[in-house]
Parts: structure tokens; sequence; C-alpha cells
């Protein structure tokens, strides 16, 4: 990732057909040829979540439910290296060898996964997949890296069709998406999509369902405490004070919003190019796996 300029940014990062065809052609390489998700398969569940999709959360309430099931520590701080402690991610050391070993991700899986050839050769862990309001990422992505990206919110929005210029935008997500809710719309059984919006609504239920889902046997007393762990005012007395970022948010009132003008361009890219909208309905109309 490279910080750009507001003067400095190409047309093709501006939207339209230019910036579709090379995202097109940006997704045909990468999904073609990353191979993490099948070389690193040895595991008993994958936790994969969109990025800002509440990976830090639900990987720690799921961490500490573990942790009361089976009578370890949880880990310390969930904005530092003890988060991985007992789910990591799967290139990480294993910890407590004796634990479930379930990994956590923001892969992109590439077309061999949708491949039942490919799954009768090489045996894929359950995924249990979180998505969230592309909105709502956007916003969190933004304000978290708006020094480094050194852009406005408008070009931003608009985002690179090529992934180089930020860590994670429209683009980005869009192709999340698409790759997961193929991959969702061929295995049904093999992949659970729950939406971030799920766990605020009930996390407990929600940390059930993706503890079940990825071959966990919980009691309720596990559950209720990793959902315990799970309130604001219990992480924010977890966050590491050693770890240079910006602070738990309490209101969740976002700085960045959408101007008309950011709206039309969000809308323009998402229903030239998005497949699988997940229940969301940017586009008016169902389209694609609805979760």
């Amino acid at each position: 990732m490279t910080a750009l300029t507001s003067g400095d940014v190409p047309q093709i990062q501006r939207g339209g057909p230019a910036a579709d065809r090379a995202f097109r052609l940006h997704c045909l390489n990468r999904d073609s040829t990353n191979g993490a998700l099948l070389k690193y398969r040895d595991w008993q569940g994958y936790m994969v979540t969109g990025q800002h999709s509440g990976t830090h959360w639900i990987k720690w309430m799921l961490s500490h439910a573990i942790a009361a099931q089976y009578g370890v520590e949880p880990p310390r701080y969930f904005n530092n290296a003890s988060s991985n402690e007992i789910i990591g991610h799967p290139k990480h050391r294993r910890i407590h060898g004796t634990l479930p070993r379930i990994a956590s991700s923001h892969s992109i899986p590439p077309y061999a996964l949708d491949r039942r050839w490919v799954r009768a050769l090489m045996p894929l862990p359950p995924y249990g997949v979180v998505v969230r309001d592309i909105r709502d990422v956007m916003v969190s992505n933004y304000e978290k890296w708006r020094e480094t990206y050194a852009v406005p919110f408008s070009r931003y929005v608009a985002g690179d069709p090529t992934g180089k210029a930020y860590v994670c935008d429209v683009w980005w997500y869009v192709h999340f998406l698409n790759r997961w809710g193929e991959v969702a719309s061929r295995f049904p059984a093999e992949t659970l999509v729950i939406r971030y919006e799920d766990f605020q609504a009930d996390r407990r239920a929600a940390l059930e369902t993706l503890a079940k889902h990825l071959g966990l046997t919980l009691s309720a007393t596990a559950l209720d405490a990793g959902a315990a762990a799970g309130a604001k005012e219990v992480m924010a007395n977890h966050q590491d004070p050693a770890v240079d970022e910006k602070p738990l948010r309490m209101d969740g009132v976002p700085a960045a919003t959408f101007s008309e003008a950011d709206e039309a361009m969000l809308r323009g890219i998402l229903d030239r190019n998005l497949k699988h909208d997940f229940g969301y309905g940017y586009c008016g109309a169902p389209r694609g796996f609805q979760a």
C-alpha cells in the first residue's frame, strides 16, 4: 500500500469502465494464484472475517468461550499478539496444543475452493464467514488509516481497483463478498455466513451459531462467558496501552460521512460489480447469496 494525494490518483481509480476492467483483471490474477486457504487447511474450522467486520471482537469472545470451556487463561488483550493465543492466523505457532484448532483469517478464497473435485482430493474445514455493511466497513477503515491515506473521504470512496492504494476499500470488499458468496452458494452446509449486525443484535446467539458450525462443543456457561467478554466496557479495559491505535469507540459515531455524490459513486461500483449482496440490498432487489 502506498499513500496517495488528491492530485496523483490516476483515472482508473475514479470509477467507470476502466476501473471495472482493472478490477476484473486483478481478481482473475489473485483468485487463480492465491492458495493460502488450501495450503493451511489442516484446521478444525476457520473463522473468516471481512476486514473491519468485528474480527478482534468476535475472536475475543470465542477465545474467552473456549478458555472457559477448557479451563485455560484467556488472552490478556484483544489488540496485540496475545489475542492469537487461542485463535490465531493459520501460520501462527499454537500455544495450547490440546485445544480445538480454530484459525482466523481475512482470506479471499481462490477459484479452486469452489471446485468439488478439489474438495474430494483435499478435505477442507468448515468456514464461518462474517460480513458487514460495506458502508460501515469503509468508514471504519478510512478512520483508522486517514493519516496514512492522506486523501479526502470522497477520493477513498472511489477506491483503487488494483488493490495497491488502500488496506481495504470498496473494491477489496466487493472481491471478498463475490468470492465467499460463490463458495457459500455452492457449499452452504460447509460455509456459514453470519452478519456483523447479527452479533450486534444478540452476540450470545450469534456466538453459539458460529461455535457450533466450527465443531466446537461449548457449554452454556462457556458461551455466557464469551458473550460477557464482548461487552464494550469489558473490552475497553483489555486494550493494550502500548499499542498505538485509536481507542475503542464507545459512542459508535463515525467522523466520516457519505455525501450524495459519494453515495452515487458507491452505488455505481456495487451495481456494476457486486454479485452477492448477502441480504444488504445495496442495489434494490436481492442479488446472489442471501445471509
